[in-house]
């Protein structure tokens, strides 16, 4: 099958309501939702703490790399952490460079990778569908809550995503570009190794296994093997290896533990035989389904459409564009629910496949006046936004009064979002003008998203801890964790602690030389330390405490406490 098979027109039947028409989008919607998007992503990445673990562990990586001067070898609580790849810590530890160390500061880079995701999803829906594909994709992706959600968070996922989209997208206008376009062609693959070799460099050699995995299953769906020959390009190959190969070379000579640690135990074992993180095999499904809700809930009211689609499937008859959006969100699944380790965060570069798909769905809609599944929908929502409230009700009445004053205000937040932007929507579509209808949706979306976001101080933190002890303790004092490495308390007293009992993630790190006087298997240096001259600014659980009571003498003052863990010190005002 040759590349023309690309340029089939997109399915579509004119259904029994009325014949296709023709969409087009208004320059004033198309502003008015890009205008939201990016404010919402942007808007509230400074207005909340760093949430335990992953946030203060990645901003706490960079910190050190800047204080310890080391861009080769990731340190977390000054010793070796080789878990992941640098990228994301560089670009971190250059922002933090350049406007300082704050929460807005190390979540700037995921929200500007969820924002090129979104630029990404318009350009690729333009170009299989059409325009107001493009558009819909972009503004569904955005209002994904998922997708918003992960783009507010310092992980690796999204920038991993937004790496991988470039690669995917860069592989499909090279097979859709025309024999004669050589140079263009060229380029576009030179393009897709790089951003390999990004995606590589932000969490390791899944980034080129799930594109190359991507690319394959689509050329097998297509019948299109030949692509390989001028897919497979010796300027491509020397370019990964120009950008991934320096800082793996530098760190393995500096570091000679660091390939079996890296390769074996965090990627071959991880995946075959994990300790952590092991789920069922359809783990997946309802975190998909449920991640790109409302949308998908919309496809319920067309089961005519997906019963055609189907039968497109299996006779060949689908627009390799479909296929494509298909092979790319099937191999990401197949992938991730085959592994041995599975977390909720490792699908996301799923969304933005489907994310065009539901946008070609909504179009079918609304070229063949399909309105009563946008209306029942909308009734869906309304039954969803009654629920809510009533689920807030009732919580109101089995929670203890502070959960209370944190949960019950949202949900009747978001019930009342909800209810609006459905009954506007509604009215909208009832009155002929569906693409207002599905605007205000995205738009709401928006908001509830602003609305569960500003919610996420309940995730647990320990900013006061850190921040009081920053404050309080001298060079010369001890800051000592019990039993628990917290991640936020290092990062926010910017500065190194002591460790007694369980390492957790730090010990690889703390067998690498002599980590002696920062890591205490028992109570008994706990307890020297506590009787000294120094002063000892303890973080414990308050469970913990109560049996060292006896023991701790000078008896502990407690100047913060925060969750279940309080900070008491050994020394008075």
């Amino acid at each position: 099958m040759s590349n023309a098979a690309v340029l089939l027109p997109p399915e579509s039947s004119p259904s029994k309501a009325g014949t296709a028409v023709r969409l087009r989008v208004p320059r004033w919607m198309v502003w008015s939702v890009g205008v939201a998007i990016v404010l919402t992503y942007l808007c509230l990445l400074g207005g909340f703490s760093l949430a335990e673990p992953d946030e203060p562990r990645y901003a706490e990586i960079a910190r050190e790399m800047i204080e310890l001067r080391d861009w080769v070898t990731p340190h977390l609580n000054y010793v070796k952490y080789f878990e992941k790849p640098p990228l994301v810590y560089w670009l971190t530890a250059i922002n933090f460079e350049l406007f300082g160390v704050s929460e807005f500061v190390a979540r700037l880079w995921p929200a500007l990778f969820g924002l090129s995701g979104i630029a990404l999803a318009y350009v690729l829906g333009r170009s299989m569908y059409g325009l107001w594909t493009g558009y819909a994709a972009a503004a569904l992706l955005a209002a994904t809550p998922v997708y918003f959600g992960l783009s507010q968070i310092l992980i690796l996922d999204m920038p991993l995503t937004a790496l991988m989209t470039v690669g995917i997208a860069a592989f499909w206008f090279a097979y859709i570009s025309d024999r004669e376009r050589k140079r263009t062609r060229r380029l576009l693959v030179l393009l897709l190794y790089m951003a390999t070799a990004l995606g590589v460099l932000t969490k390791g050699p899944v980034a080129a296994v799930l594109i190359g995995a991507i690319i394959v299953l689509f050329l097998i769906l297509q019948r299109d093997l030949r692509a390989l020959r001028w897919l497979l390009s010796p300027l491509g190959i020397v370019a990964f290896l120009a950008i991934t190969l320096p800082w793996f070379v530098l760190v393995s000579r500096r570091n000679p533990e660091f390939l079996d640690f890296f390769i074996v135990d965090q990627h071959l074992k991880r995946f075959l035989t994990p300790s952590e993180h092991q789920e069922g095999l359809w783990f997946f499904f309802p975190i998909v389904w449920g991640g790109i809700l409302p949308w998908s809930a919309f496809a319920l009211f067309a089961p005519g459409m997906l019963r055609r689609s189907g039968a497109r499937l299996l006779r060949r008859q689908l627009p390799a564009a479909t296929l494509f959006c298909l092979a790319w969100s099937g191999a990401i699944l197949l992938f991730f629910s085959l592994s041995g380790s599975k977390l909720a965060t490792y699908v996301l570069p799923i969304f933005c496949p489907l994310a065009i798909l539901t946008a070609r769905f909504f179009e079918r809609v609304l070229e063949e006046n399909q309105h009563r599944v946008l209306i029942r929908g909308c009734v869906a929502l309304l039954v969803l936004a009654a629920v809510t409230a009533l689920g807030g009700a009732v919580a109101g009445t089995v929670l203890d009064q502070s959960e209370v004053g944190m949960i019950i205000p949202r949900a009747y937040a978001g019930a009342c979002v909800i209810a609006l932007t459905a009954g506007a929507a509604l009215i909208l579509v009832q009155r002929r003008s569906p693409q207002a209808g599905l605007a205000v949706l995205v738009l709401g979306m928006l908001v509830l998203e602003v609305v569960a976001i500003s919610g996420r101080n309940m995730a647990a933190h320990y900013r006061r801890l850190g921040v009081t002890i920053h404050q309080q303790a001298r060079p010369q004092d001890l800051v000592i964790l019990y039993n628990h490495y917290v991640q936020g308390v290092t990062f926010y007293a910017r500065r190194r602690t002591v460790v007694v009992g369980g390492h957790g993630e730090l010990d690889f790190g703390s067998r690498q030389g002599d980590q002696s006087a920062y890591f205490w298997e028992r109570d008994g240096r706990l307890l020297q330390a506590w009787r000294s001259p120094r002063h000892v600014f303890l973080v414990i659980n308050r469970l913990e405490l109560e049996p060292l009571l006896p023991r701790l003498q000078p008896a502990p003052r407690q100047i913060a406490a925060q969750g279940k863990k309080v900070l008491v010190v050994n020394f008075g005002e």
